[in-house]
């Protein structure tokens, strides 16, 4: 069993084992609620278990959870990245240029009604569940990730905690790594993966009893009843010989053209599922059907390219995958895991900076607005925020990540002064952080430019220099930062000289790292028609509409020539 994710593009921590997740109204609630308490309480007070810091590859975790629990979590996430590693090999998977932050808290709620999860730190708890969450020992939250691109930090509360509280499962970063992985994977492999219908759907590691073994269940095909027809259909035939009733398959050209026919998504995001899954734990070929989707990363999908890569024509493979639907839906796929040896777990007391950090980023992160007016919640965030970086800023810290995370803070509730100080620093001690170089390099064009419509010679070579610089650094850091790019390219709008063609190189690679971004490809290809350079923005256009994935961005890229006058 697992737990409903929170609402929005949030990153899910699941349980296997048993855990409570009912919810009950907050306007049915006597009792006011402030829903940051659990997480900013705990950051903040100074009695009780002191914060504990630890580190595993890829990881940097602070909990003020029993040492067990800590253990059995770190271990999670090593059976996780083994689980991702069976599915897909290494070069799938994004590189992050920091460690994922992860905070562990174990809190009980303090409202016996139980609390709606309006946002995912809210607690969801109700008394009728105690005899079903005593069965694990464990109870949980909606624990969730949330980032910039560049910072991840997942939170998550877990009270009455028991040290044999049974297996969970514990995957925080699976969907970030594919989702920043450059160049792009089309959508279509990505849903397929880990979409609704997808191979590897919700992120739930489930393994035999040995724990060497992952388990991939049956596809599920458009619904759950379809589903249960399609394996009534499979055992008819393997016991009876009896042909199972043909289900509608749609076209590989539209399947694999980029963007969903209307009113095909459900169709759509069951067939990709059956098509990944064929391809990775079916098809004969699996390597060739890996070469195939990195080959997809690099040119739109066309049948021959199909052919060639795969040996089969697009009805051939149609044929094959409506063959393989009933199985597909009625079996579960093993794969043996390779999990490395458990490791003793190093555990120190954290410090103020590190607290301050990452749950003063993770209320950055959460009060970021998601409209044109702030929300109380968004607000509190930013306070509580404030109120550790602020304590810790006391002290004069030079740590460049603290003060990294602190300048982002400070820029995005408009305290610049601050902001672009506490970024100078951390970026003069050479802090890995590329949204740090991205934001400084952003108020630096900023202040140069502060009532120009656009053109060349705007920027002295001095600003240009400085500014190119510091994107340079964010693009090395970390090169899938589209941000950087964005911003770059209205760098050299404003360049003290016509740029030759050679600058322009990097613009070139975010064509390549982003071949979905229609709106990054129109700004590229309208600067270098600016520029001069015609037949280049000729081929930007055309190459990213074989690409785009909506029919805004496509209607944007096929109206490219009629509004630039050409």
């Amino acid at each position: 069993m697992h737990l409903p994710t929170a609402p929005g593009p949030r990153l899910a921590l699941l349980a296997v084992a048993w855990a409570a997740s009912a919810t009950v109204s907050l306007s049915g609630s006597s009792s006011q609620v402030t829903v940051l308490d659990p997480v900013f309480v705990e950051a903040s007070s100074t009695t009780g278990t002191p914060w504990q810091y630890l580190s595993t590859p890829g990881f940097e975790i602070i909990s003020r959870c029993p040492y067990t629990f800590n253990a059995a979590f770190v271990r999670a996430l090593e059976k996780s990245e083994a689980a991702r590693l069976a599915l897909l090999p290494a070069p799938f998977w994004g590189d992050i240029p920091t460690p994922i932050e992860i905070v562990l808290y174990d809190r009980a709620p303090e409202n016996p009604d139980g609390i709606v999860a309006t946002k995912p730190i809210d607690l969801s708890w109700s008394p009728e569940d105690s005899a079903l969450v005593g069965a694990s020992g464990m109870q949980l939250t909606h624990p969730v990730s949330v980032g910039d691109g560049s910072t991840f930090i997942n939170c998550g509360n877990y009270w009455d905690i028991v040290s044999n509280g049974g297996d969970f499962s514990v995957d925080v970063d699976s969907q970030i790594r594919l989702s920043m992985r450059t160049p792009r994977f089309p959508s279509w492999f990505v849903e397929g993966l880990e979409g609704p219908c997808g191979l590897y759907s919700n992120r739930v590691v489930k393994t035999t009893a040995t724990g060497d073994t992952l388990i991939l269940t049956n596809a599920l095909w458009t619904s759950s009843s379809e589903t249960l027809a399609l394996r009534a259909d499979s055992m008819k035939r393997a016991k009876e010989g009896s042909p199972v009733p043909a289900r509608t398959i749609m076209p590989l050209d539209e399947l694999l053209g980029g963007h969903i026919p209307s009113g095909e998504t459900g169709l759509w995001n069951a067939q990709v599922g059956l098509f990944v899954r064929w391809g990775l734990c079916r098809f004969p070929h699996r390597q060739a059907f890996l070469d195939f989707v990195l080959q997809a990363t690099r040119e739109p999908v066309t049948e021959p390219m199909f052919t060639k890569a795969l040996g089969l024509s697009f009805a051939e493979a149609e044929r094959q995958l409506a063959d393989y639907l009933p199985e597909a839906a009625s079996t579960s796929i093993n794969i043996h895991l390779d999990i490395p040896a458990a490791d003793s777990l190093s555990v120190r007391d954290a410090s103020q900076l590190e607290v301050a950090r990452i749950i003063g980023g993770w209320g950055r992160l959460e009060g970021r607005p998601s409209g044109s007016i702030p929300t109380a919640y968004e607000d509190e965030c930013l306070a509580q925020a404030s109120k550790l970086f602020e304590k810790s800023l006391a002290r004069g810290p030079t740590e460049p990540n603290f003060l990294a995370s602190f300048g982002l803070y400070a820029l995005q509730v408009g305290d610049r002064a601050r902001g672009t100080k506490a970024l100078e620093d951390a970026i003069a001690a050479g802090v890995i952080c590329p949204r740090a170089y991205v934001e400084l390099a952003r108020v630096r064009l900023e202040d140069a430019l502060p009532y120009v419509s656009g053109g060349l010679g705007d920027l002295t070579p001095s600003q240009y220099n400085d500014i190119v610089g510091l994107l340079t650094v964010a693009r090395h850091q970390m090169p899938s930062l589209a941000s950087a790019y964005y911003l770059l390219e209205r760098v050299m709008e404003h360049a003290p000289t016509r740029p030759e063609r050679a600058e322009l190189f990097a613009l070139d690679d975010a064509m390549r790292l982003f071949p979905q971004d229609a709106v990054l490809a129109y700004h590229v290809a309208t600067l270098y028609r600016r520029l001069g350079y015609d037949d280049d923005a000729r081929a930007i256009v055309a190459r990213a509409t074989g690409f785009v994935e909506t029919e805004r961005g496509r209607a944007l890229l096929l109206a490219y020539p009629a509004q630039t006058g050409r």
